[in-house]
């Protein structure tokens, strides 16, 4: 079967945002791992990275909206946006591989530490009782410590694939434009 004009062209799109993403995704990492590795696991961070991600994904998306007259089906700017996320989540899972077992390989556990206090000031924050905080810290350390394996890893890029259909369903809402219709 022949690949159309249109095909080809979302195609070679969503591999360069998607490669574009990723660049911005693995800078905020190196960024934030020169500044402080404490940083990548705080809430605050993952809000913003999201927000970062979204706009760019969306920003592609009308770059790509253009490049085919100007008019995007709803449908189109999904399986765009989709695109994108999954190609740039796939790029930075790679990246994080190779930071967490051949550039760092004790940054695992910097994070899980530092994750761990996050969660117990939360915890205490909200008045949780000491002997239900430290249950809750040893169930979420081993969660923690097993999301760094590669088949942790692995099972994460399948989490980040099915909430990047999420994200891509609002970024199609701001991408589409559909073309006026004429009125007799």
């Amino acid at each position: 079967m022949e690949e159309t004009k249109e095909e080809s062209t979302l195609m070679s799109h969503i591999i360069r945002w998607g490669l574009i993403v990723s660049g911005v995704s693995i800078t905020l990492t190196v960024l934030l791992y020169a500044i402080d590795y404490t940083l990548m696991v705080q809430l605050k961070t993952l809000f913003i990275s999201l927000l970062i991600y979204l706009g760019i994904t969306i920003y592609g998306g009308i770059d790509y909206r253009k490049s085919v007259g100007g008019y995007l089906k709803y449908g189109k700017a999904y399986m765009h946006g989709l695109g994108v996320l999954v190609v740039s989540g796939f790029v930075a899972t790679l990246f994080a591989f190779v930071l967490y077992n051949f550039i760092d390989s004790e940054l695992p556990q910097k994070l899980t530490d530092a994750s761990l206090e996050n969660t117990r000031a939360m915890m205490e924050n909200f008045g949780a009782p000491e002997d239900s905080i430290e249950p809750a810290l040893e169930k979420a350390r081993e969660q923690s410590e097993k999301q760094f394996s590669p088949s942790g890893q692995a099972l994460g890029f399948v989490y980040m694939v099915i909430f990047s259909a999420i994200m891509a369903l609002i970024s199609a809402l701001f991408v589409r434009k559909n073309e006026p219709e004429e009125t007799i």
